[in-house]
């Protein structure tokens, strides 16, 4: 239960605390579009971690 609460925290956290006024980073006001990004940008992370792992033992 606790894993699922956090789930849903970390992209709403992420949401309320995007920088705003920033020029290098582009706030995203729509919370769909936001929610959409944000799972594109966990992939990813996901794929990079999983690449990086898999290349350390391979040697």
């Amino acid at each position: 239960m606790m894993w699922k609460v956090k789930q849903v925290c970390h992209p709403v956290w992420q949401y309320l605390n995007q920088p705003l006024f920033d020029p290098y980073y582009a706030s995203v006001w729509r919370p769909h579009r936001f929610w959409y990004l944000y799972k594109i940008q966990l992939l990813e992370t996901c794929l990079h971690k999983e690449i990086a792992s898999k290349s350390h033992y391979t040697h």
